[in-house]
């Protein structure tokens, strides 16, 4: 079997192709998070406009969503600001994480995520408290 040598110029367009696959990658990665967002905030948003009895949908609801992976930061924050149960969201600037709050008269919604590691925590619900 005759080896094979790839000058100079041909380790350079292997590595340009496979750094171009990989960004091809995370940015379909990052489409398919901020789709999955989408989808949880306008189904949050029709569960918070009318359930006050009972916070299993809840519960459902994230159970079905979460984690959230590879999203783009600002695309992610984008989508959440569109909800019109959307809190002020803090950010810890050590963590590099926000925590996003969504809230009707009755119940609370809310989870944090980590934009240096592109990742959600565990998401929370209950009830508001008067």
């Amino acid at each position: 079997m005759q080896k094979r040598s790839f000058g100079w110029t041909g380790r350079a367009t292997i590595a340009l192709l496979l750094y171009l696959a990989q960004a091809s990658i995370a940015h379909a990665d990052s489409a398919s998070c901020i789709e999955k967002a989408t989808s949880y905030v306008a189904e949050l948003d029709q569960l918070l406009a009318k359930e006050r009895n009972w916070i299993t949908p809840f519960e459902d609801l994230n159970n079905r969503y979460f984690p959230l992976l590879d999203c783009d930061t600002d695309a992610l924050l984008e989508v959440v600001w569109r909800s019109r149960f959307i809190r002020p969201i803090t950010y810890n600037p050590r963590a590099k994480e926000y925590l996003i709050l969504f809230s009707s008269d009755v119940v609370r919604v809310g989870f944090s995520y980590r934009a240096l590691e592109k990742k959600s925590n565990r998401p929370f619900d209950g009830w508001v408290n008067k």
